[in-house]
């Protein structure tokens, strides 16, 4: 690849290739080629007693064909009887012709590799021995501290450059030079080479922001290269430094390990005694503090205050590095004279870097108070520009090392324009201590995912007399069991059994008649076990458990397979006197499910709808369905599968009565799958057929064209990718083709003109496609029509949709719907 300057002069359609691209080119033989490998007569071999052979003299190096001929031709003019004979030449094919030529010079060799003669190849190898001198002489000047002498060579340096070579070089060429290092050469530097062409690129930048494509390549091709450009870093041009350094430190998402990068980096330029600029050395002090280099960090920061600290460009950042470096070290001291040198500057830094110093004081209990005066500093100075973001840093700074009075005093300042000071109150004024606004308040630590900060809020406001309502708390249990921590997990179950049991005292107060002045959120004092005194007793929740926070524990214990918990979860959940839920049933059914007592779960299911009243839905005819043996038993056991008719119609019957409606797609899309599935796994033919008819009406459901090569296919999931499984969706595929083709030639024959089918005719059509696979199944190849309207008739009794299937009674249909029945009552009045 040619240096960025020549490119006006040389072209993109020159024949040019500089001296690493060409080093590349030539061949590596770890050996000598055969032909310099053959013995040597008896005169040479006596001769090379006295002077080294030619190919010997090759093996220690990359041969040069050039070299070779030479060397050999010398051999061949010594007057040796033995080489007379030996004649090499070497010849130029043109590869479209077929024309040969032969090379009789090194000129002529040089020439034909390279396609340049031998005057341009010595011109640019002094070009670049020049060049490589000056940035020597450069950087020596800079060593002896000529640093205005250097800068102005190098400047001169550059304008000669461009005036003799007005090409681009390189983005924001002004600035960067020449962006090239030069003197790296041959195979062993080639990853010198890779760095030089993504250095060359005409847009390594784009309106200054490098993509994140440059990003990745700069780090790949620099970290690629610094073993071989540290064995001589004087011939790295400071251009390339900073172009380097400017790019690798671009603060972007793009570059998440930027302070590593500025790290190694920096540690570069300073083993190649490069001096970094004010701005490159508060980067890579801050890498270095970051890398772990703390007390280091300070160290070099605490150093530079007479340099960098006294420049007028870099006061600003220098003090505010020192700050937040020094209040996370812990040097509250430092970090707070720095503070304060900025503060009273004619140059006011940003009232928030006050915020670092805030949670460092905040860290230390014997400075609490010194922390909310700081924080007090900056509220006064940011005035009405303080934002809620702010808020939440300090709030989150005294949340962390449980100084919850002071965390509400600011959520209080947040909330509220006028001072209302609530520190050191027992009692908590009335436009504070409600519910509302404490609910307001956890349910934004809550969203923030600070739900340590919230469980110790709750502790807070239950010492100060107000209890948590308990839509809140189950929200925080539900946001720890969402977490999936085993911490979590656990805080969330044991504060779910804390106001199970709250909700046991309260049952049992109720009993003895002696809680007439019960309140549903200020219990009385003797709610707690008398037993439990101090610290026991205030850290005891006194938040009854409500149906949800059992439903959280059911699903949580479901879903873990803890069948025994949730056992012991339902008992407790009837001496709490609180009536089961539909969702509690469906959790308590799908874990007998899980744990192989089917017969348990239709037990629970008849007992909780029949006798307690619980009201099922979709998803409890789902996991119903799912308990059947078909569908839990990889065996088939015939006398199961015969009591899995009767029970799956008899579901179907109740799934049809029961009030509910679909409420998520994924329910819509499972629930007629399941019943189909389980139907043919049962092989009851005419009950798939009327429960497909049924809830084409009350559930608006269509077999697709994937449903209908799983039921043909027998596989129970288009997702599983075995060979065996695809054979049978492709041969299912196809018999699915040929029952559609029978069925449109039906439909010619009686008159359809054949053209594209509507949607409607598309819908008809699978329905129909089912019936024939239904058949199919069922080794009926004829079925009388008579036949199957009886067969249909006597099932769809027994399956409680007669009226539905059969009769067509738009009034049954319309109460049975499980979608928006006024969406669709509305729709048909129009």
């Amino acid at each position: 690849m040619p240096p960025r300057n020549f490119s006006l002069d040389l072209g993109r359609t020159s024949n040019y290739v500089c001296k690493s691209c060409l080093a590349h080119l030539r061949p590596v033989h770890s050996q000598p080629p055969q032909w310099l490998a053959r013995q040597a007569s008896t005169a040479r071999s006596l001769r090379s007693r006295t002077r080294k052979p030619a190919a010997t003299a090759l093996k220690d190096k990359d041969p040069d064909p050039a070299e070779i001929q030479r060397m050999l031709a010398e051999d061949l003019f010594n007057g040796s009887e033995a080489q007379s004979n030996l004649d090499i030449k070497y010849y130029s094919e043109n590869i479209k012709t077929g024309e040969r030529k032969s090379l009789q010079t090194n000129d002529e060799f040089g020439e034909d590799s390279t396609g340049l003669d031998h005057e341009v190849l010595s011109s640019i190898e002094d070009l670049e021995k020049r060049m490589l001198d000056t940035l020597k002489l450069i950087n020596t000047m800079e060593k002896e501290g000529k640093k205005e002498k250097a800068a102005q060579l190098r400047k001169q340096f550059k304008t000669t450059i461009r005036a003799q070579y007005k090409g681009k070089v390189g983005p924001e060429g002004e600035a960067y030079g020449v962006l090239r290092i030069p003197g790296f050469s041959g195979p062993r530097n080639r990853v010198v080479e890779e760095l030089n062409i993504f250095l060359a690129r005409e847009k390594v930048l784009e309106k200054g922001v490098p993509s994140h494509k440059d990003l990745a390549e700069c780090w790949k091709f620099y970290s690629s290269a610094r073993k071989a450009l540290a064995t001589d870093w004087d011939k790295v041009p400071r251009e390339v430094w900073d172009f380097l350094f400017m790019v690798l430190s671009f603060d972007s998402r793009d570059n998440p390990n930027r302070m590593q990068h500025i790290y190694v980096l920096a540690k570069d330029m300073q083993a190649a005694k490069v001096p970094l600029s004010d701005t490159q050395q508060l980067l890579a002090i801050e890498a270095m503090f970051i890398e772990g280099w703390e007390a280091e960090a300070i160290d070099a920061w605490k150093r530079a205050v007479v340099t960098i600290g006294s420049n007028r460009e870099t006061f600003k950042p220098y003090y505010e590095l020192g700050v937040r470096m020094c209040a996370l070290h812990g040097d509250t001291e430092r970090a707070q004279q720095a503070v304060d040198t900025l503060l009273k500057s004619t140059h006011p830094p940003n009232p928030r870097i006050i915020i670092p110093i805030v949670r460092a004081l905040a860290a230390k209990e014997s400075m609490l108070d010194e922390a909310w005066e700081r924080y007090q500093d900056m509220r006064t100075l940011l005035g009405d520009t303080m934002t809620i973001e702010d808020y939440d840093e300090i709030i989150a700074s005294f949340l962390t090392v449980g100084a919850v009075e002071q965390a509400l005093q600011a959520f209080v300042d947040m909330m509220f324009s006028e001072a209302i000071n609530i520190r050191g109150r027992d009692r908590l004024p009335m436009a504070v201590g409600n519910h509302f606004f404490t609910g307001k308040w956890l349910k934004r630590l809550i969203g923030a995912g600070d739900l340590d900060g919230a469980y110790k809020v709750v502790t807070f406001l239950q010492k100060k007399g107000i209890i948590t309502a308990p839509v809140q708390l189950n929200g925080l249990i539900a946001a720890w069991m969402r977490s999936g921590a085993a911490e979590n997990v656990e805080k969330a179950e044991k504060v779910a059994w804390q106001m199970i049991q709250a909700r046991l005292d309260f049952v049992e107060l109720r009993k003895r008649e002696s809680v007439s002045n019960l309140t549903l959120y200020n219990p009385l004092p003797n709610a707690i076990d008398e037993q439990q005194q101090g610290d026991e007793a205030e850290s005891k929740c006194l938040t009854r458990a409500t149906a949800e926070t059992f439903s959280l524990l059911a699903e949580n214990y479901c879903s873990r397979r803890l069948h025994d918990r949730l056992q012991e979860l339902f008992r407790v959940l009837d001496q709490a006197e609180i009536m089961p839920t539909t969702f509690l049933m469906n959790q308590l059914i799908r874990s007998y499910s899980q744990a192989g007592e089917a017969r348990k779960a239709l037990n629970l299911y008849n007992r909780l709808s029949d006798e307690i009243g619980v009201q099922p839905d979709g998803h409890t005819f789902l996991t119903m369905f799912n308990s059947l043996s078909v569908n839990r038993l990889i065996k088939r056991i015939p006398s199961l599968s015969e009591q899995d008719v009767s029970t799956g119609r008899e579901l179907f019957k109740d799934m049809v009565q029961a009030k509910w409606e679909f409420d998520t797609p994924e329910l819509f899309g499972q629930l007629p799958r399941t019943i189909l599935f389980s139907m043919f796994k049962a092989k009851d033919w005419v009950g798939a057929i009327v429960a497909c008819r049924a809830m084409r009406q009350i559930f608006g459901f269509h077999p697709t064209d994937a449903l209908l090569v799983e039921l043909v296919s027998g596989i129970g999931s288009l997702q599983v990718k075995t060979k065996r499984n695809t054979l049978r969706l492709t041969e299912g595929s196809r018999i699915i083709e040929r029952i559609k083709h029978g069925y449109r030639k039906e439909l010619i024959e009686q008159g359809h003109p054949g053209e594209e089918m509507t949607s409607e005719e598309l819908v008809e059509e699978n329905h129909a496609v089912f019936e024939q696979i239904v058949f199919m199944k069922a080794k009926v190849r004829q079925v009388v029509l008579e036949d199957l309207n009886k067969w249909v008739g006597e099932a769809s009794k027994e399956m409680g949709v007669y009226d539905i299937v059969v009769k067509g009674d738009q009034e049954v249909i319309r109460e049975c719907m499980k979608f928006d029945r006024q969406a669709i009552m509305g729709a048909d009045s129009e």
